[in-house]
């Protein structure tokens, strides 16, 4: 008699799984919520998994090794840097993200981000609560918007949410992406190099995953090259940012502004540069949250164990090529008749 099928959270950080639950134990599946420490810990309680889904925590090729049984890896997120991708295809099993749930979300907080760091709206808000009124520290001019220059690293979901959000404003608009062709280019858009972007943009926003080639991208040479009135915008991942490097471009006054919602570590330390910097906004990582964007993420993740326990591949494998532990039919067959 073959075993139920067991779905196993390595770091289950919440309180509202019954809804998982529920969905699994209705196709003959269980569902195991732990919260691991270490690559041992994660062995141990994915020893039978068939799926393993992953939170926050990293899964190392170790972990992977001793995952024998495991189907696939399914994170609940957009960036998946923290699973050892290459790792799993060698052992054959698909890692799946969830890349579409909080597109709105993140551009959202993002044009947000850009606007409150142009106009100066917190640093003048902290002031007025201190007992001040005009007297707000002024880092450079604050500009009409539509007479600004919109820089965008990275175009894909998001960074074209942000341009469509932001178009409004009527700003002359550069984007930095080499998987772009500049005929794919949207319009009203200058596809044009990281160099270009840097040097003529008033507000730069990241959108790029992290990864080898992206880790601590921008650092003092970067910042060096931006505008002295230029606002810098990272909603993607801490890490491709050096912290150092960026409240030294703030303190000396290379750029006029900041805005994170993501750093290196999360939360931030209390000894961090970035503490106590007048012209920089952080909010703790919490852009793609919204009464929406969670239900439909936690709604995803359960469409691609679903499809996987009935033999289908995901929506969205990250490695689509691999050839899978156990043979899989499209995702476009999944739910079919």
């Amino acid at each position: 008699m073959n075993p139920r099928p067991k779905v196993v959270n390595i770091d289950s950080r919440h309180a509202y799984y019954a809804q998982e639950q529920a969905q699994l134990a209705a196709i003959g599946a269980d569902m195991v919520l732990a919260k691991t420490k270490g690559d041992d810990d994660v062995i141990r309680v994915c020893a039978d998994a068939d799926i393993v889904l992953v939170e926050a925590s990293p899964v190392t090729a170790k972990a992977i090794e001793g995952m024998t049984r495991t189907r696939a890896i399914i994170i609940y997120a957009v960036g998946y840097d923290k699973i050892d991708v290459a790792a799993a295809t060698r052992q054959g099993i698909i890692v799946a993200n969830i890349p579409d749930y909080c597109t709105e979300e993140v551009s959202d907080h993002t044009a947000a981000l850009l606007l409150a760091a142009s106009r100066r709206v917190v640093i003048m808000d902290r002031n007025i609560r201190a007992g001040g009124w005009f007297d707000f520290p002024k880092n450079g001019p604050i500009h009409r918007m539509k007479n600004l220059t919109l820089g965008l690293v990275g175009l894909g979901r998001i960074g074209s949410g942000v341009v469509r959000k932001l178009s409004g404003f009527q700003m002359r608009t550069l984007v930095a992406d080499p998987f772009l062709k500049p005929a794919d280019a949207p319009a009203g858009v200058e596809l044009v190099s990281l160099e270009r972007v840097l040097r003529e943009s008033d507000l730069i926003s990241v959108h790029v995953p992290l990864g080898p080639q992206t880790r601590g991208m921008f650092s003092t040479a970067q910042f060096r090259a931006m505008k002295p009135n230029a606002i810098f915008v990272n909603t993607s991942r801490g890490p491709i940012v050096d912290e150092e490097a960026l409240a030294t471009a703030l303190r000396e006054k290379w750029i006029a502004g900041a805005a994170l919602d993501v750093t290196v570590k999360e939360p931030l330390d209390a000894s961090s540069p970035l503490r106590g910097l007048d012209h920089l906004i952080i909010t703790p990582h919490y852009g793609a949250s919204s009464e929406e964007s969670v239900p439909q993420l936690r709604a995803t993740v359960m469409d691609s164990v679903r499809a996987l326990l009935a033999g289908h591949w995901p929506p969205y494998p990250v490695n689509p090529s691999m050839s899978p532990r156990v043979p899989l039919k499209p995702w476009s067959d999944f739910g079919r008749a």
